[in-house]
């Protein structure tokens, strides 16, 4: 054996160590009790939703090895508005605690190793256009044959059949025809959007809802299956109360303005002297504790406001009142004067305000992680607590193809398959 081969052989068996140390890492942190650890998920998702729910699943230990185009990555790699130190914010809000893997799927050696993945995987994940999958062969029909325990989880705009099945799905899309454009803002107004990705998050969510519920039916029935979630039925469902109600009546909601089109005033945001707050009241025992406060004692009497019923009939004298009296102080002394009472209110903050809000502290909704490239970044931190198996914050979201040797190497490939694949611009 020559002095290269023995360099090789060498360098093999230090990988093929450290792919035991991992392993061996790996039980540690199983027996911290992360809820989902022992899983695998292979992510193909890209942008949003899918990237999102993956990362709550990782966040519970579930090992995700997010699978990216050799060439750029994901494309929100280099999409998105704001970056640090060229690394873009929108990739790091919601790939932290995931593996990349970097391969070219367009090759069969690509799609062999992906292949090889599946059988060794509990979840697939892809947010393709319906159909986009099974024209590379990793739909789940092909897939499923490869193991039949694997749950694959899809996610598509408006579901995998009817007229808008070939559609692109994004957010601002979904806003659009989910209707919810049609309750914000103000009547007479102009349309407008919900501030932020509220159907790729909500389908984010139902994925990693949908995946966990999966999971333990497998657990409990012995077998894998398709999950279908549609940014279209997120939102939709997210309007339950307001569908509902226009489907048994027939009258389309009103815009919900500073507040709800179908909830009895007061309820809404007030402008105050300094600031503003916001006064939940619309049912009578909120209602009685908004006119303990002395500001407010007088409208007890006022034959207007002395049922739900007449407070909705006479809405727009009611609020006129309100506004004009919440002018007289600023918010502060509102909060102030109204929590004395138990009155619902609240205050309404910028982000500036919301983070520096010793709640969000307590409820570790911050985080800072080392990134190797963008250095020291915030996150935030994890929705679900649970007190005997709570999720962690391990990793920041990882470099184009990082893990990708890493996993080959768990997967059986030695170093001169790597090389190879290399040298043929598969990985």
């Amino acid at each position: 054996m020559d002095l290269d081969q023995q360099i090789a052989r060498l360098e093999w068996e230090l990988s093929r160590l450290k792919a035991q140390k991992a392993e061996q890492e790996g039980a540690i942190a199983s027996r911290t009790l992360l809820p989902l650890a022992g899983i695998r998920i292979i992510d193909l998702s890209r942008f949003l939703a899918g990237p999102f729910c993956t990362q709550m699943l990782a966040d519970m230990g579930a090992e995700v090895i997010k699978v990216e185009p050799r060439e750029g990555g994901d494309p929100v790699r280099s999409g998105g508005s704001k970056a640090l130190r060229g690394e873009s914010l929108f990739f790091l809000a919601r790939n932290r605690n995931k593996k990349s893997l970097a391969v070219d799927l367009k090759k069969a050696a690509g799609k062999e190793i992906i292949h090889k993945l599946v059988q060794t995987a509990d979840v697939f994940v892809e947010n393709f256009r319906p159909g986009a999958a099974d024209g590379m062969g990793l739909g789940y029909e092909a897939l499923s044959r490869l193991n039949a325990q694997l749950l694959y989880c899809s996610v598509s705009g408006y579901g995998p059949d009817g007229p808008y099945r070939d559609k692109p799905g994004q957010d601002l899309l979904i806003q659009g025809v989910s209707g919810i454009i049609s309750l914000t803002g103000w009547e007479g107004g102009p349309p407008t959007t919900v501030g932020t990705f509220v159907a790729d998050m909500l389908g984010a969510f139902h994925a990693a809802y949908g995946t966990a519920i999966a999971l333990m039916a497998r657990e409990r029935l012995g077998f894998g299956q398709k999950i279908n979630i549609s940014l279209l039925d997120s939102l939709l469902a997210l309007q339950s109360v307001e569908a509902t109600t226009y489907l048994n009546t027939g009258v389309l909601p009103k815009k919900a303005g500073n507040g709800h089109g179908l909830v009895p005033p007061p309820y809404q945001v007030f402008a105050t002297q300094e600031g503003a707050i916001t006064v939940s009241a619309p049912i009578e025992e909120w209602w009685q504790r908004l006119c303990q406060v002395p500001d407010f004692g007088d409208l007890l009497d006022d034959p207007r406001f002395a049922s739900r019923e007449s407070r909705t009939q006479n809405g727009g004298a009611l609020v006129a009142i309100l506004e004009e009296r919440f002018r007289q102080r600023p918010a502060a002394e509102w909060l102030k004067a109204l929590g004395e009472h138990d009155v619902l209110c609240g205050p309404v903050y910028t982000y500036k305000e919301l983070f520096a809000d010793p709640q969000v502290s307590i409820n570790d909704m911050v985080v800072t992680q080392e990134h190797p490239v963008a250095g020291p970044i915030k996150v935030i931190g994890i929705p679900v607590k649970l007190e005997k198996t709570p999720g962690s914050i391990r990793t920041p979201a990882p470099r184009l193809g990082e893990q990708t040797e890493e996993v080959l190497l768990e997967l059986g490939y030695t170093p001169e398959d790597i090389e190879k694949l290399r040298a043929e611009q598969v990985i």
